[in-house]
């Protein structure tokens, strides 16, 4: 697999500036690679930390990136002007690796009259909903107070009724976006028609030691199917770090320009058994593939500890990489290392050494 001269650094090396400073902000410095960052370290101790493109040398720092990468997605869309959000960009205009992107990256400011409404419409439901320290204190004190006999019940009757409640699901559920937007919902929901019922999971907001029990539910031997890598960024973001400990099994197609940061974030699920992934190609990489391939097959062979590794079509009548092909076999001894381990894959003058 002969290609073009690789980047100045692969995705390996760029994670590996990483290691040591960023231990706690996994899921960011994984994003963050993704996207052709390294870890950029003041001389000073004063200075402030954070991560630098290896292309257009565009600095964020670290809080930014910690705050966007692995904060609520929901808030990552530009608001009034005091947004927290305006103005984060990881590369300048004309960077190379704009190829590989973060899917519903945070808006700059726009002159747009949509933009305007929404900055309207941020500014208004931030007024409505603002509390005043002294009200939050109050709450949070009455809050901490409140008991309840159902915690008296056995941890297994308890999960029992979780079970009753909980939506059930099929043994293979597909995601879908909402309407291009930055929400996902099952296909199912989405194909409804009528009104929705949104009720089912609300017993995950009732407090933090139920939803901590409960979500296990929503995650066990359930595979999650995803038609683009897009909407599987979106899941991982919306169900959290929490949602990210708990999810087991995945079916994917894969040939997005999202694959990189989607991948590097999925690498971030410590209980990831089972895979399947759908590649429209024959080939892992191809001759002059450009930098979003080259990082998005780097960012998967990162993935290991899987128990399963399953590779079928993408498309009726379509070539796909199956597991009988020299590239197959690769990926599958890859992702099948035991957690943690080195990988035997290096990248040299842009050809897979194994």
């Amino acid at each position: 697999m002969s290609l073009r001269p690789p980047p100045e650094l692969s995705y390996p090396e760029r994670l590996a500036t990483f290691e040591g400073y960023w231990d706690e902000s996994e899921a960011t410095a994984r994003q963050l690679a993704a996207t052709g960052h390294v870890y950029d370290r003041p001389p000073l101790e004063a200075l402030e930390q954070g991560s630098r493109c290896i292309s257009c040398a565009a600095f964020m720092p670290r809080v930014a990136s910690v705050r966007i990468l692995e904060g609520p997605i929901s808030d990552n869309v530009a608001g009034h002007e005091y947004h927290p959000t305006r103005g984060f960009n990881l590369h300048h205009p004309k960077c190379t690796y704009l190829q590989s992107r973060i899917p519903f990256e945070v808006r700059v400011e726009s002159a747009r009259t949509s933009a305007q409404f929404e900055d309207l419409k941020s500014r208004f439901e931030w007024m409505s909903t603002y509390q005043s320290p002294n009200i939050r204190q109050q709450t949070g004190a009455a809050a901490a107070a409140q008991t309840s006999s159902f915690f008296t019940l056995p941890a297994e009757l308890r999960l029992q009724i979780y079970s009753y409640i909980m939506p059930k699901l099929d043994g293979t559920t597909s995601i879908v976006a909402l309407n291009d937007s930055g929400r996902v919902l099952r296909d199912t929901a989405f194909k409804k028609i009528g009104r929705r019922d949104t009720t089912t999971t609300n017993l995950l907001g009732t407090c933090h030691v139920i939803y901590d029990e409960a979500i296990d539910a929503i995650f066990s031997n359930i595979t999650y199917r995803f038609a683009t890598s897009k909407v599987l960024y979106m899941f991982l973001r919306r169900i959290g770090h929490r949602g990210r400990q708990l999810l087991k099994s995945v079916d994917l197609v894969c040939g997005c320009r999202e694959d990189a940061v989607t991948l590097a974030l999925l690498a971030a699920c410590p209980k990831l058994q089972n895979i399947t992934l759908r590649f429209p190609r024959p080939w892992l990489i191809y001759q002059s593939a450009p930098i979003w391939v080259l990082d998005g097959v780097a960012c998967l062979l990162q993935l290991s500890g899987l128990e399963a590794v399953r590779l079928e079509q993408a498309y009726e009548g379509k070539p796909f990489l199956s597991l009988a092909s020299k590239d197959g076999q690769l990926l599958a001894r890859e992702l099948k290392r035991p957690r943690g381990a080195k990988g035997s894959i290096r990248w040299i003058n842009g050809t897979i050494d194994a």
